[in-house]
């Protein structure tokens, strides 16, 4: 027999239950068209795919997000792929975060940034994909060993805060649909919730960030009777509830949004993933249309939620903060008091989205632009919580 959802995941899921708000304090409201029930006044943070260049993308963003007294503020960090790497770090080392009177944590440089930095100096991409020909050995399973030896050192689902909720996501091969990780549980809607799960963070870092086809896929072992099917779910059974096949995020939502955008009045996007470069010759052979025909696909599921996000912004449903790394500071209208200039954004945004050591002065210019693009956006945003002139002597010194 299904389960009705509980309370949090019927909020995710924008759902009214017994016929109140998913707060239980308010009569139920018409949902808006993204399904969304009551809205939360609460800030969620979104962290988009896009490998190292996207992690360290999000360092410079995360850095002045808490500069500004915003990230200690938030309500949920919700992630994909490359920017998971990123939300797993934060997420493990919150506990040991020492934020002051102004909600500005003193040591994040040192508990987050600096680990991130670190990584990006290493190989991990090849050394999962040659590895993982072996038998019994998957390329996503030696990227989570990495991820573990480097950052997150055994830390489990449960060890992570109350608040922010991080949310960590992966696409199902299975069924094609969202699966999301999180301390409360793991959930996708075809199948229903697994509460509480006690995974590895390597490991659910590992299956958000599994590239497809070469990292890909991630296998997740689920305990006897640990998925319990919930009202509407549709598929069960060996072969669905036993072991999850999972791939990147991305490949679903690559900007992060699905735990987030039905639930907060206030979204910000953090996006370093990778646009699809414009050819005036593309290959014609088979395997190369293949490649660039799946690229434009993404690309426009990824185009689509952009104008849906700045469609929110523009009727009021939700405040929508939003910075790419292929956009110069100079959209945002608010001045660049940074002089962060229009070559250094091309230059960013044109570093590869892989899991490879990146050059001191690469890593400098991704995670300035990070910087240096958030502080543009957070500031026409009217967002900026303490009075904090900016500065790039805050980011980690990748020498």
């Amino acid at each position: 027999m299904n389960e009705t959802a509980t309370p949090e995941l019927a909020r995710d899921r924008g759902e009214v239950v017994d016929g109140r708000d998913t707060r239980g304090s308010e009569p139920a409201r018409a949902p808006d068209f993204l399904g969304g029930g009551k809205l939360e006044d609460g800030i969620g943070l979104c962290l988009s795919g896009g490998g190292f260049r996207a992690m360290l993308f999000h360092v410079g963003a995360l850095t002045r997000l808490n500069e500004l007294g915003l990230l200690a503020r938030l309500d949920r960090v919700a992630s994909v792929s490359g920017g998971s790497i990123a939300a797993g770090a934060v997420a493990v080392a919150w506990s040991r975060l020492r934020f002051d009177d102004r909600g500005v944590a003193s040591n994040l440089r040192e508990e987050v940034c600096d680990p991130l930095v670190a990584l990006a100096r290493r190989y991990v991409d090849i050394p999962a994909i040659v590895i993982g020909l072996l038998p019994g050995v998957t390329a996503a399973g030696v990227a989570a060993w990495f991820y573990d030896r480097y950052l997150f050192r055994g830390a489990t689902l449960q060890d992570l805060p109350e608040r922010p909720r991080f949310t960590i996501t992966a696409t199902s091969l299975q069924t094609g649909a969202l699966w999301r990780f999180a301390r409360e549980y793991a959930a996708e809607y075809h199948l229903g919730q697994w509460p509480r799960p006690d995974l590895m963070v390597a490991d659910v870092v590992a299956a958000s960030a599994a590239f497809p086809p070469f990292m890909s896929p991630a296998y997740v072992r689920v305990p006897p009777e640990a998925i319990k099917a919930l009202k509407g779910a549709d598929l069960g059974g060996e072969g669905y509830t036993d072991r999850l096949c999972l791939t990147d995020g991305g490949v679903y939502d690559n900007l992060g949004l699905e735990p987030v955008w039905k639930r907060y009045r206030t979204i910000l996007v953090s996006d370093g993933g990778l646009a699809v470069p414009n050819l005036p010759f593309p290959a014609s052979n088979w395997l190369s249309q293949g490649n660039r025909v799946a690229s434009i696909a993404l690309q426009q599921g990824i185009f689509m939620r952009q104008r849906v996000l700045r469609g929110m912004d523009a009727m009021g449903s939700r405040k929508v903060v939003y910075w790419g790394i292929g956009e110069g500071v100079a959209v945002h209208d608010t001045g660049n008091p940074l002089g962060f200039g229009e070559g250094e954004t091309r230059r960013a945004a044109a570093v590869p989205t892989r899991l490879k050591p990146l050059a001191k002065d690469v890593q400098s210019v991704v995670m300035r632009a990070g910087y240096a693009h958030s502080d543009a956006a957070l500031h026409k945003g009217g967002l900026a919580v303490v009075a904090n002139a900016p500065s790039f002597q805050g980011l980690p010194d990748p020498s």
